[in-house]
């Protein structure tokens, strides 16, 4: 069971997989045309990831869907609001806290084209379909799961059954842009990082980087992750003259911001080389403070201690997810 697995299980409500609620985060305006809604991270029902949206004259282009109905509502009322269609939507990895709002997204504009990578066709043969007879089991034998948990759940189900919201309309398998009226978004890809193929943004204009999974607080997600490819993923992005990140989920960093976390990551890897998570967590802790509320801080520790010893440190699971590296 994966850590987020465990946010959805009767074990959270027994013994709390899950924090205290995510405070959202007032963030300044990068530029008038971009347009960031934050995701949150509730106890007793998964997270739901950043949400950016790029605000043209002929359409709006969102970067990642949020999980819960909710998040899309609130894509969906910032299109309403500024009397725009949604034109495209860009997942930056097939993760459902990052796609399942395409469902809604494109209910309501059909003709939105989906960029994602074909990643999400391997995700539903393999991991996610591996999840449904264990969240069937749930809904079916636990009784006291928490209303939001069930629904939660429940929804996860129905994307994983019904997911042709999720298929790309435009498969990204190479470098390309998407203009934006007249700025030029140039997606990059990831091999074997925080997925099989994850997509990073860059933009220019603003000199940002949206940047998906690679970056999460409190900690790193690493569900389906190869530290291997994630080291090397960073190493691109920093190869582009950014001022500032806006992470998969957490506050947007500035360069410092970043290269700390970065450090952060490094040594958390570098430890799990050699000591197991309840080694790790306390340097994870120390590097990572300015980026973990004290609200958070339980959670983070339960992170990283299953993640070093499950996945990180795990022959088997390098072996699934650092197969073609």
């Amino acid at each position: 069971m994966t850590f987020r697995q465990c946010a959805l299980a009767l074990i959270l409500a027994a013994s709390g997989c899950g924090g205290a609620p995510a405070t959202r985060i007032d963030e300044p305006a990068i530029a008038k045309d971009f347009h960031l809604i934050p995701g949150s991270f509730r106890p007793g029902r998964g997270p739901d990831g950043n949400t950016v949206v790029y605000d043209a004259p002929g359409g709006l282009v969102v970067i990642d869907t949020g999980r819960h109905p909710e998040h899309s509502k609130r894509i969906l009322d910032y299109a309403a609001a500024r009397k725009l269609p949604i034109n495209a939507i860009v997942n930056t990895h097939w993760h459902l806290d990052h796609t399942s709002g395409n469902t809604e997204i494109k209910a309501a504009f059909p003709k939105a084209n989906v960029y994602a990578t074909q990643a999400i066709v391997g995700a539903l043969d393999g991991f996610l379909a591996e999840s449904i007879p264990q969240s069937e089991e749930m809904l079916e034998t636990s009784t006291d799961l928490a209303p939001e948990t069930r629904a939660t759940i429940e929804r996860d189900l129905a994307t994983i059954k019904s997911p042709a919201a999720l298929l790309p309309d435009i498969t990204v398998d190479t470098p390309m842009t998407i203009d934006v009226d007249g700025r030029a978004l140039e997606i990059n890809l990831t091999d074997h990082a925080v997925t099989e193929a994850d997509i990073w943004i860059w933009d220019a204009a603003t000199k940002t980087v949206i940047i998906g999974d690679l970056i999460t607080t409190p900690a790193p997600f690493f569900d389906t992750a190869c530290a291997e490819g994630w080291r090397a993923a960073l190493d691109a992005v920093e190869e582009k003259p950014f001022e500032r990140v806006v992470a998969g989920h957490g506050a947007t960093l500035d360069r410092s911001g970043y290269l700390a976390w970065r450090r952060a990551f490094d040594n958390l890897l570098s430890c799990a080389v050699a000591h197991d998570g309840a080694e790790c967590v306390s340097g994870w802790m120390t590097d990572a403070a300015q980026f973990i509320r004290e609200d958070e801080k339980d959670r983070a520790g339960r992170m990283i201690v299953y993640y070093v010893d499950n996945v990180i440190r795990s022959s088997e699971a390098r072996e699934r997810f650092c197969r073609a590296r």
